[in-house]
């Protein structure tokens, strides 16, 4: 699935997609008429690259898809409160498996291994609905960069430039999971026994890691703050406690791929629109331990070209 690769060997395929989808919207800024922008707009078209990239082109419209899986992980959201319905999950798979059945060349589920142990469509489902916390990510992107004159020219200039790589925008990409990560809780298990103090915590013990306690330490002079370049070409930082897609054996296999197309979604926005953060205000140098993206609003105006 070539995690280990910074650039995905689909990049440009999935680069093409992004701005072919957000390049739509942009089109409700020209002639000098503004837009707002928030999470209801710019999710039906995130989640349109996300079939996209996926499950191919035939996915595209496929909204009845996300919107079933969306109601599985409303059920699940309750755990042993609910039972799961197994009628719709049962619809989920049949929906995915129309699309595993003939991949198309340039979508993710086109690189399955082959394998009759395999069960595809459970991991369809999780690479869908990890890429809504990718999309929330990017929109709070985009609302911090619109307070930052520095940072937002040096993304600009690299959105306006030919390379796929694009490491500044992914560091400030992660920057935005480590002040608001989207998932808070890890969940682990000890590999060895661990001495704490005058007390031993026996192997296999499950054990509960809170981000924010190590993202937001006070310890650190850009706890509250952005500060991107503390990454440089890494997507973690263990020694810091810094992990937005965890590390080690089981990191997500995704910590390429997702920084890569969140970057082509943020140049997008850049490179074609002067942006202005209308809500929630942001102090940039004491920022906020929550930022809810429903609450998110930007002003989009297109960009005067420099004769």
């Amino acid at each position: 699935m070539a995690t280990a690769d910074r650039l995905h060997p689909y990049a440009t395929q999935f680069k093409n997609i992004v701005e072919d989808e957000f390049s739509q919207v942009l089109t409700g800024i020209g002639s000098g008429r503004p837009y707002e922008l928030d999470w209801p707009a710019f999710s039906q078209t995130w989640f349109r690259v996300v079939r996209r990239v996926v499950l191919g082109e035939r996915a595209r419209n496929d909204v009845t898809l996300t919107e079933t899986l969306n109601e599985l992980r409303g059920r699940a959201n309750w755990a042993f409160a609910l039972p799961v319905d197994q009628r719709k999950l049962a619809r989920f798979h049949e929906q995915v498996g129309r699309y595993l059945g003939e991949p198309e060349k340039h979508s993710l589920v086109n690189r399955f291994p082959k394998g009759d142990q395999l069960a595809p469509e459970n991991q369809v489902a999780q690479w869908l609905f990890a890429f809504d916390a990718a999309g929330i990510a990017v929109l709070r992107t985009l609302a911090v960069l619109a307070c930052h004159v520095g940072y937002w020219s040096k993304a600009v200039e690299e959105a306006m430039g030919r390379e796929l790589d694009r490491p500044f925008t992914r560091s400030c990409l992660l920057e935005v999971l480590r002040l608001w990560p989207t998932t808070p809780v890890i969940l682990r298990q000890l590999a060895k026994d661990i001495k704490s103090g005058n007390r031993v915590i026996a192997r296999g013990t499950g054990v509960i890691i809170f981000a924010p306690f190590f993202h937001r330490d006070p310890a650190l002079l850009y706890a509250n703050r952005m500060e991107p370049s503390i990454w440089g070409q890494n997507d973690a930082l263990p020694s810091a406690g810094l992990v937005p897609f965890s590390a080690g054996p089981v990191i997500c296999p995704a910590h390429n791929l997702v920084p890569m197309i969140a970057s082509f979604a943020v140049g997008t926005f850049l490179s074609a629109a002067d942006i202005v953060l209308l809500q929630p205000p942001l102090t940039v140098g004491d920022l906020p331990g929550t930022l809810n993206h429903f609450d998110i609003r930007l002003k989009l105006t297109a960009r005067r070209r420099q004769k």
